[in-house]
């Protein structure tokens, strides 16, 4: 018996695969196994991975044939044995204190999830702390998260538009056992994003470590971003159309819901680049009545308008092109306007600034100063 299971889906990952496991096997924390599920891969992945289970008897390989990272992630929780689980991608990488303090907050909370937060990266030098996902703190402010816990009430908008992907998240194996649905989709593209929505929903203890722990590199190889896999996303619309129907649970979110459609549609609109995935769309945007106090920013809201109001993927191209160079125009006319203001401001800090010195010295010059002198020493 382990505290914690790492539970690795490796496919074709020869390349971050080294940086990915280093970052697992030198963390502070040690009470853990690693459990890496080869999904049919056509590179060196194996053959790292058995390199590394030579010397390391933490480390468990398991092989078979290309299912998906669904398939794989579901085998490796099969097989794991902690009473955490974290799940982990084979191309990112984690702090070196990053499972000890999970583990620290999940047993000081006895929590059946713990999230924290992320930051994101192509380039080493250039790491994006700018949405970290669950930045918390803004909500529960002076708390201390180790010895605090939520569930999902207090943070709904974070249900359905927020970080879903597993890796943000330290769960406890005893909760993702209490219920025979806590599986990943197979066969399907964003199958984290149904699990993510059943587990935060139904979790009564949720815990916060207010730190970025996890580094997400932006992979153009990466299985959610090839355009084949777009139309899935009108799948996972439904699936969680109706877990939320059946848990009773639609009502309650029903404005959420539509944001998340409707943000997830137009995410993956142009990348998809699909005539057919664009009538789906428009015929689903059709299905939807936005309020007037949505809330919905006036870029996404302007796209969905664009998707209704054109009648082909190309008009809407054309369109949204327009509309994205407008857009930028007018962040531009607000940040010269911003830019002006500062430059007043730092007019007028710089005469401040003179105003001071000259005091100073003239403070320093004075009769005062010199006769004080043995008393401010």
């Amino acid at each position: 018996m382990v505290k914690i299971s790492v539970l690795i889906p490796v496919y074709n990952a020869e390349t971050y695969l080294n940086e990915a496991i280093d970052s697992i096997l030198n963390q502070t924390f040690k009470d853990f196994e690693l459990i890496c599920v080869n999904d049919g891969s056509l590179d060196n992945s194996l053959e790292i991975l058995e390199n590394y289970a030579k010397n390391d008897s933490r480390f468990k390989i398991i092989s078979q044939e290309n299912a998906g990272c669904g398939a794989a992630r579901n085998l490796a929780l099969d097989e794991a044995s902690g009473d955490y689980i974290y799940f982990f991608d084979p191309d990112d990488y984690i702090l070196p204190n990053t499972l000890e303090d999970l583990y620290s907050n999940a047993i000081a909370n006895n929590s059946e999830i713990v999230v924290f937060k992320v930051a994101r990266f192509r380039y080493k030098n250039e790491i994006d702390y700018s949405n970290p996902g669950f930045p918390l703190e803004k909500i529960f402010k002076n708390k201390n998260f180790n010895d605090f816990t939520f569930n999902y009430k207090e943070i709904k908008k974070y249900v359905l538009n927020s970080s879903f992907a597993p890796w943000t998240k330290l769960y406890k194996r005893e909760f993702l056992e209490s219920y025979d649905d806590f599986r990943f989709d197979i066969g399907i593209a964003f199958d984290d994003t149904p699990f993510h929505v059943k587990t935060i929903l139904r979790a009564n203890k949720i815990s916060f470590v207010p730190y970025l722990f996890y580094y997400y590199r932006f992979n153009p190889n990466s299985i959610n971003n090839t355009a084949s896999n777009g139309m899935d996303i009108f799948k996972i619309c439904d699936l969680i159309e109706n877990f939320l129907r059946e848990e009773n649970y639609f009502c309650e979110f029903i404005e959420e819901f539509k944001l998340f459609k409707i943000h997830q549609i137009l995410t993956y609109m142009l990348s998809t680049d699909s005539e057919e995935y664009f009538q789906i769309a428009k015929k689903e945007f059709s299905e939807i009545h936005i309020g007037k106090n949505h809330k919905l920013n006036k870029y996404k809201f302007n796209r969905y308008n664009l998707v209704l109001k054109t009648n082909t993927l190309e008009e809407f191209k054309i369109k949204d092109y327009e509309l994205s160079i407008q857009t930028l125009k007018n962040k531009q006319k607000k940040l010269k306007r911003k830019n002006k203001k500062l430059k007043r401001k730092n007019k007028k800090l710089k005469r401040e600034l003179k105003n001071v010195k000259k005091f100073n010295t003239s403070l320093k010059e004075s009769n005062s100063w010199k006769v004080t002198k043995n008393f401010r020493r």
